[in-house]
């Protein structure tokens, strides 16, 4: 049995590729925009959102520097240190929110 099954495995290892092409050819595949219906739609609607979540991170980050600045004033150090990491969240946040529509963009602009 495992003789037989090693001879098997020898021939179909052994044999030649098939002829005539292979599979389909891949390489002149490109974004077809009529492909999926309203994608305008989509497209504004992800803009909107965009333009919302960098709304909330400058609101943030405007709420936080007046807290920083109050809390200092006022001598509350555990506000002024919440203030500060309210900041750095809305920082980051903001530039993660721009980062991912320029790389969106960038994908779907390259060809």
């Amino acid at each position: 049995m495992w003789v037989d099954l090693a001879h098997t495995a020898t021939a179909l290892l052994a044999a030649p590729p098939p002829t005539g092409g292979g599979g389909p050819d891949f390489s002149n595949i490109g974004p077809d925009s009529s492909g999926v219906p309203k994608t305008g739609v989509i497209l504004t609607l992800a803009k909107v959102m965009l333009f919302i979540g960098l709304g909330i991170c400058f609101l943030v980050l405007l709420g936080g520097v007046i807290v920083w600045v109050s809390g200092h004033m006022a001598g509350g150090m555990h506000l002024s240190q919440n203030a500060k990491t309210n900041i750095l969240r809305a920082g980051v946040g903001g530039i993660a929110l721009t980062s991912a529509g320029a790389i969106w963009t960038w994908i779907t602009s390259v060809s």
